[in-house]
């Protein structure tokens, strides 16, 4: 009887630690963050976007709206 318990308190225990959503974390080589002002010439190093603040900003609202409304 122990044992049925012991087994069914782990089977609760994993079941609960994998029902949590994780959040991905991404590290930024700080080569790759340039900030630029308006008119001022850059020469990339990688291929990629330029965004502007606002685009930016609009991007993280929209994220953070959509984690409000869950």
């Amino acid at each position: 009887m122990r044992r049925k318990i012991t087994a069914l308190l782990i089977f609760w225990m994993a079941l609960g630690g994998c029902s949590f959503a994780r959040t991905p974390v991404y590290v930024l080589d700080q080569a790759e963050l340039i900030r630029v002002k308006q008119g001022e010439q850059v020469t990339a190093k990688y291929d990629g976007w330029l965004l502007s603040d606002r685009a930016v900003d609009r991007v993280m609202n929209v994220k953070i709206r959509g984690v409000n409304l869950k």
